[in-house]
């Protein structure tokens, strides 16, 4: 496992870029909180200004960061350190699942039914590691390799993602989880396997968090993150026209 961890000036950079973009977050819900009668959808830019921010900060280290496309409307960046071979997404813990990674969850905390296959094309990076060293229990004796549902990614989209399949060596996904307080309080470095569709852990970076990355959440932001759209359970994100994962039929968009 020791062998997969990432250097910890990197690891450094994510949690300085993932602090700093949850902050410049939580500044403007404040603000728009403050001056508009309606502003819970705001809770959807969050992912905006946290990659943003990653992306700055782990630029001096090397890392590039190029936008890219999970569907037909969620954009997201995707990093990557070319002489180190590896790449990585950032993705909030709340729709993540780490038993069925290319499904991931709704807002309602449940499993999704359909599958991301631009997260599926990203896993094959991993094809060649040997999660035997990494993976502490087995189900069973044997996994087996499931059918793969491709379905929104444009032509030009899943071609592009294809194409980097053969420029990394590693492939991981770092998660982020928000207590009831509204604080960050699990960062996790996980490594997907494309065989099981399941993610191990790899390294906890909540470590890294330190003095300087203190945030003041008061009753005023805490009533207006607790009342926005993304902690409706009853509402489907995606009949508001926007996509957090790609592979959505139209029934599920709504009119």
């Amino acid at each position: 496992m020791e062998n997969y961890k990432l250097a910890d000036e990197l690891n450094q950079k994510i949690i300085d870029g993932l602090m700093e973009g949850y902050r410049e977050y939580l500044d403007i819900r404040r603000e728009k909180a403050r001056v508009m009668k309606v502003s819970g959808a705001y809770a959807w830019v969050k992912g905006n200004h946290i990659d943003d921010s990653i992306a700055n900060a782990c630029e001096s280290y090397g890392v590039e960061s190029k936008l890219a496309k999970a569907g037909l409307t969620w954009q997201y960046l995707q990093f990557k350190h070319l002489d180190e071979k590896i790449l990585f997404i950032v993705k909030n813990a709340r729709y993540f699942d780490e038993e069925q990674v290319d499904k991931g969850k709704g807002a309602n905390g449940k499993t999704r039914d359909a599958k991301m296959s631009y997260m599926n094309k990203l896993m094959e990076i991993n094809l060649d590691i040997d999660f035997g060293s990494i993976k502490t229990e087995e189900s069973n004796g044997s996994v087996q390799l499931e059918l793969i549902e491709d379905l929104h990614l444009s032509e030009s989209d899943d071609i592009a993602i294809s194409a980097i399949e053969s420029n990394f060596s590693r492939f991981y996904i770092v998660t982020y989880e928000i207590d009831e307080n509204q604080l960050i309080s699990k960062v996790s470095l996980l490594m997907p396997n494309p065989v099981n569709n399941k993610a191990y852990l790899i390294d906890d970076l909540i470590r890294y968090v330190n003095a300087s990355h203190d945030l003041i959440i008061d009753e005023e932001l805490k009533d207006a993150l607790t009342n926005s759209v993304e902690t409706n359970e009853n509402l489907n994100a995606f009949k508001f026209d926007i996509g957090l994962n790609d592979d959505v039929d139209e029934k599920d968009k709504g009119s």
